[in-house]
């Protein structure tokens, strides 16, 4: 290859590098206007890029061991621009840094997912590249710089998941090694502490990069970790949109992971007692059933910590269960199983009274007739089951409002589901969101009437009628809605008159 297509392609791939703003982002608000001259020198110079790379890839992007060095200035370069114009979410809003060619779009992600970034990264010659790249970025993100140049904000935290998770996206990624971590919780912190919200979910995710499993060692070893996740608890308070408190959430989860799993004595108030603490107290006064199922996942997924090789385990949204529904009720049934047989929860028994006394109002959220009310009744089934059955008996002492709290929220779905057997006899046909919802009371009422069978003697060791309706039931389930409701009815009578 002719020395002056090198040359070229340098020159050509600098032009596609997003400049340096004139007015810091502090001062103004992000417009697209502000980028019009450089969209038109951008969406030119880009095609031509590829072009040249087209014909001569291997030689722009390959290593030459006599000559190691002449095209790490083109790769660098190459590198800045793919990730500060791949788009995080291809049909959702680009940045207004970012192509709004097609076509532009198409090449771009083909190059961030196929193996072409992953060789300039991680092939021989990438060390020159790395550190290349993280010398630019030491420079326009330091101090207030960095308030001048949001696409190498962008930039910088999607090559960060690109190279160390939480996502495989590069699977010859190199270690991460304790200067770069310690670098990348520097900006992460720089970010979270910025006001806009934008850029506190982006250091966020740099947060979630470093508490990935990838990177335990490198956690352990320098106590990044604990850092990383006392900023994360400091937004509990601040953020309320959805797609933020999912990363935050998703961020504290795997702070546990990391630190606290191997935990055995539960006597000592822990880290998790105050994430429970804050996520129990956000779930309760959250009226939106969008974040209401963001906090019942991570509530879920807590509870199931030392329960390994569960479908809980693998979920990333209550909507995951949708798209496993074949496998829920037999998960469910081993859960419940599991939980009666011997798996004793004690990591959260100091939770559990709470928990139950909040099984009401979860229940109440259930009751609608949209498919995101029958997901969250397959999270509140998940959530009964482990929070009432995988109990010793004397860890119990038997409140009345834990029972009160329990007989209320088995007779609230008992008459949601005389709602749904009503609107079902009216209906000439059934809805796939109907037939869902069904599966999930019919689920949850599984579950109960386990409860009662198996329970019951445990939590209401003074009314063993219950014990009795559980196996009524278990014989003739055709009448549980008028036996149990008047049973239910008739306890919660004995324990006001009790009180």
């Amino acid at each position: 290859m002719d020395a002056s297509v090198l040359e070229r392609a340098t020159d050509l791939i600098k032009c596609c590098k997003v400049p340096r703003l004139c007015n810091s982002i502090e001062e103004a608000p992000l417009e697209r206007a502000t980028f019009g001259q450089f969209m038109h020198v951008l969406e030119a110079t880009l095609r031509t890029v590829f072009d040249i790379l087209a014909k001569h890839g291997a030689e722009l992007t390959g290593y030459d061991e006599y000559n190691a060095d002449h095209n790490v200035e083109f790769k660098s370069w190459l590198t800045l621009v793919i990730v500060e114009q791949y788009a995080d979410d291809p049909t959702g809003l680009r940045a207004d840094y970012q192509t709004e060619s097609a076509l532009l779009q198409k090449r771009i992600a083909q190059f961030f997912h196929g193996h072409e970034l992953e060789h300039l990264l991680t092939d021989r010659g990438s060390d020159a590249v790395l550190r290349r790249l993280y010398g630019h970025y030491r420079r326009v993100l330091a101090a207030d710089e960095w308030k001048y140049h949001p696409a190498d904000v962008g930039g910088f935290v999607r090559l960060v998941e690109f190279l160390y998770g939480p996502l495989p996206l590069c699977q010859r990624a190199p270690e991460l090694d304790d200067d770069t971590a310690a670098y990348i919780l520097s900006v992460g912190i720089t970010l979270v502490e910025f006001f806009e919200p934008s850029y506190r979910l982006m250091g966020l995710r740099l947060f979630c990069v470093l508490l990935g499993p990838r990177n335990k060692d490198v956690m352990k070893r320098t106590n990044i970790h604990r850092v990383a996740y006392s900023n994360a608890m400091k937004l509990t308070v601040k953020l309320e949109h959805e797609p933020f408190i999912e990363v935050l959430w998703r961020c504290i989860y795997q702070y546990v992971e990391l630190e606290e799993s191997d935990r055995k004595d539960y006597t000592q108030w822990s880290t998790v007692d105050d994430i429970m603490d804050t996520l129990l107290q956000q779930l309760m006064f959250e009226s939106k059933l969008r974040t209401s199922q963001i906090y019942l996942l991570y509530l879920i997924k807590l509870l199931a910590l030392d329960l390994p090789n569960y479908i809980i385990d693998e979920l990333d949204e209550i909507q995951s269960i949708d798209k496993k529904c074949h496998l829920y009720e037999p998960v469910c049934e081993q859960l419940r199983q599991d939980c009666l047989g011997g798996f004793h929860n004690r990591r959260y028994y100091r939770w559990m009274k709470r928990i139950i006394e909040m099984l009401p109002h979860e229940a109440v959220k259930c009751q609608g007739l949209s498919r995101e009310n029958g997901k969250y009744c397959h999270g509140v089934n998940l959530l009964f089951i482990l929070v009432t059955f995988p109990i010793e008996p004397e860890a119990i002492h038997c409140h009345m409002k834990t029972q009160t709290s329990l007989i209320e929220f088995i007779n609230v779905f008992k008459q949601y589901e005389k709602q749904q057997n009503k609107a079902a006899e009216k209906r000439s046909n059934a809805s796939c969101d109907f037939i869902y919802n069904t599966k999930a009371l019919v689920s949850i009422s599984k579950s109960m009437l386990v409860f009662l069978t198996s329970l019951a003697p445990t939590y209401f060791p003074a009314h063993p009628e219950l014990a009795v309706l559980g196996q009524r039931l278990a014989g003739h389930y055709a009448d549980c809605d008028s036996i149990m409701y008047n049973c239910m009815q008739s306890v919660i009578d004995k324990l006001t008159l009790e009180n």
